[in-house]
């Protein structure tokens, strides 16, 4: 079928062939004797077919006479040269056959025939079968030789130069149809290259492999030209559906570079199908576009157009309609090279268009950045301004909060530190009123007690030292059933020596620490009953106060120490050295009014540490901690603080056994102004600075809760660990 529809579209063409009447064409067969009316022409267009073909020509001597194929594709070209009917030479070519010396290639097979006889070639062709048959003298031949390397070196060169500018675009620019638009030129230019011959001319004469097999690349010309055309119409973008069919398509040309295995003849049938159908198709949309005005409607149309004529022309000389001048010839790959060149004009126009018009829109919006980048920063410096005036703000009235806070609670201190210092000022006071009174009854006896010092002998006077300067427990006994056993311990010690003493006397004995007697010491009361028992209770009851009013002075001390630390004002650019313990200690002073009741305290400290910052700040943190641990508890309950190592870091924990905090909102517990307390019971801003205080002093906080157990993990960086119990 494909062979009449060809036959149909090239008749016109065969009708008004034309050329030289010395070719004979014999047919399928070389008996001439079989032939008969044989037609002498220069131009036979047979189309694609396996048979050999054989033609000959009969001339006579000439010594500058050649015979010019202008078919560059043929398979085996054989001839013999007879002269009277005897063969005289005989001579194997082709591309499929081993390069012959004597058969150059200028444009086609170049064969010396300066001998009178018969010629018979034998003519074998995978590609169309097409004769173009020239007898050329020397001169002749070298003007056509001359005309044709200009032409083929003209659109070769202006390929590779396409080629290279491209390439060279697409390096700068990296803009996709610069890399489709070099891939379309290369295989343009490879295409013109295998079929004008000069492969097997200048390089690959003897490598039959290559012209049986390469032709198969002849497949990528039409890709590369379809990936070009998809990018430069933006075919993926405005005809998406159709952008499926196209893949498809240069699948399907991709594939098809496998026929050559196969059958050579059946690629170039299927190559030249497709070629046309392609070139049909893309001429047609340029002429559409063109009556619908769409972007690039021109470009395309003379792009195409001049493909179009350069492909006409080809025919048209091949068919022998045309004479065959080395244009014609080479009318094809001109053609294509300049459809390239078109191409090439227009997408670096349009870049280089598109460039400008970005660097144009880039400069205005550089322009308009600058602008807005200098209205921006005014308003900026202002913001920042009033940001600074707000933070300074914010800083005095944190400050001034924190300050009422820390005022606040030192109110509150007030009334506990007040009872705790009155507690030791009542004991002061009744023991010096107690001191007054046993002085003054001494100024009364003051005789008597010289008389009893000098009725004893040294032991005796050893002995009751002894008994002065015992360190007792001034008779702080746990509770009344001990004390009821140690009186009635001591009564039956004191009865079983024959010393009698009423209840009253025993009472006072255990006042003033005496729960055990000795043998010596018996003896001594036995001496003197009543006279010494009385100077050795007025004498260790006098020490015992005296004890009581130290013990009294040492805590208040303690107190009112604790009390000035805690509410030393801080300059926050004075970091000091100092030991954590002591820092911790300081706060468990100051509140211990606020465990008195049912709080049980366990300190388990397992390590001390020096710590470089703020110690007022610190005492602030184990301030919130321990209150907030008291206040979670209601006043009653167990508090643990504890002290260990952690690597570079001591950790410190504050452990109670409260309702614990939900933990829904121990993410929420650090945020500045957040409380869970009744309003106007907290201000919500103790765990916020305390966490500030710990980041301050490069530590970190967090907590672990749930009911009945509540910790918060203090970390803080050491600069010495110390063991608290090598330090006693």
């Amino acid at each position: 079928m494909y062979k009449i529809v060809f036959a149909i579209l090239l008749f016109p063409f065969l009708l008004f062939a034309e050329g030289e009447t010395y070719l004979q064409h014999l047919g399928t067969s070389p008996n001439v004797s079989k032939q008969k009316n044989l037609e002498s022409q220069s131009i036979y267009y047979f189309g694609f077919t396996k048979e050999s073909h054989y033609y000959q020509i009969t001339v006579p001597e000439d010594p500058e006479r050649y015979f010019h194929f202008e078919n560059g594709m043929f398979s085996e070209l054989d001839f013999v040269l007879s002269q009277n009917g005897t063969l005289v030479k005989a001579y194997p070519a082709g591309l499929l056959r081993k390069k012959n010396p004597i058969v150059s290639y200028t444009g086609g097979f170049l064969i010396p025939a300066k001998e009178k006889g018969t010629y018979l070639f034998r003519i074998q062709s995978d590609d169309t079968h097409r004769i173009n048959f020239h007898i050329r003298k020397e001169s002749e031949l070298f003007q056509y030789t001359k005309a044709l390397s200009l032409w083929q070196g003209l659109y070769l060169g202006l390929c590779i130069l396409l080629a290279i500018f491209t390439a060279i675009q697409y390096a700068l620019l990296r803009e996709k149809i610069s890399l489709y638009l070099t891939i379309a030129i290369l295989t343009v230019l490879f295409t013109n290259l295998l079929r004008s011959g000069l492969f097997y001319e200048y390089g690959f004469s003897n490598l039959t492999w290559f012209f049986r097999y390469m032709p198969g690349l002849l497949a990528l010309s039409p890709i590369g030209f379809v990936l070009f055309l998809r990018e430069f119409l933006k075919i993926k973008k405005h005809y998406p559906n159709f952008d499926k069919y196209l893949i498809t398509y240069i699948y399907i040309l991709l594939i098809s570079i496998l026929i050559v295995f196969i059958d050579l003849q059946l690629f170039f049938r299927f190559i030249y199908t497709n070629s046309l159908m392609l070139s049909t198709t893309s001429f047609g949309y340029s002429i559409y576009s063109l009556f619908k005005k769409e972007e690039h409607s021109k470009v395309l149309f003379f792009a195409f157009l001049v493909r179009q004529i350069s492909t006409l022309l080809l025919i048209f000389t091949n068919t022998g309609y045309l004479p065959s001048f080395p244009f014609l010839s080479s009318a094809n790959e001109i053609g294509a090279a300049i459809q390239m060149t078109i191409f090439t004009i227009v997408v670096s126009k349009f870049q280089m268009q598109t460039r400008i018009l970005k660097e144009q829109t880039v400069t205005k919006v550089n322009e308009e950045l600058e602008f807005m980048v200098l209205e921006r920063t005014k308003e900026l410096q202002l913001q920042k301004e009033k940001l600074e005036n707000a933070i300074l703000q914010l800083s005095q009235t944190e400050n001034q909060l924190a300050l009422s806070e820390k005022m606040t609670e030192l109110g509150k201190l007030v009334a506990g530190v007040a009872h705790e210092i009155n507690n030791p000022l009542s004991a002061i006071k009744a023991s010096i009123e107690t001191l007054m009174e046993s002085k003054q009854n001494e100024t009364i006896q003051l005789g008597s007690k010289e008389n009893i010092y000098g009725s004893l002998d040294a032991n005796q006077i050893k002995t009751l030292t002894r008994m002065f300067q015992h360190q007792s427990d001034f008779g702080l006994v746990a509770s009344y059933t001990e004390r009821k056993e140690k009186k009635a311990e001591l009564k039956k010690i004191l009865k079983d020596n024959g010393l009698d003493y009423e209840e009253a006397t025993l009472e006072k004995f255990l006042d003033v620490g005496i729960t055990k007697l000795e043998e010596n010491e018996i003896l001594l009361l036995q001496k003197g009953k009543e006279k010494l028992t009385d100077l050795i209770l007025d004498e260790k009851n006098f020490r015992l106060h005296l004890s009581i009013i130290q013990i009294a002075v040492d805590r208040s001390s303690k107190i009112i120490l604790a009390l000035k630390n805690f509410s030393r004002v801080t300059h926050s650019e004075q970091r000091k050295i100092f030991t954590l313990l002591e820092n911790i200690e300081t706060v468990i002073t100051i509140y211990q009014y606020r465990m008195r009741s049912k709080v049980s305290l366990k300190k388990t400290f397992l390590t001390d540490a020096t710590i470089l910052g703020w110690p007022e700040d610190l005492m602030r943190v184990w301030t919130n901690l321990i209150l907030n641990a008291i206040e979670a508890m209601k006043q009653k309950g167990n508090l643990i603080i504890s002290a260990e190592k952690n690597g570079k870091y001591v950790e410190v924990k504050v452990i109670d056994n409260g309702p614990g905090i939900p933990i829904e909102i121990q993410k929420k517990i650090f945020e500045p102004f957040f409380t869970t307390k009744q309003q106007g019971e907290g201000t919500g801003m103790g765990l916020g600075i305390t966490k500030s205080i710990i980041e301050k002093h490069f530590g970190k906080i967090s907590v672990e809760s749930e009911p009945g157990r509540t910790c918060f993990s203090i970390l803080l960086p050491a600069i010495e660990l110390i063991d608290p119990h090598a330090t006693e």
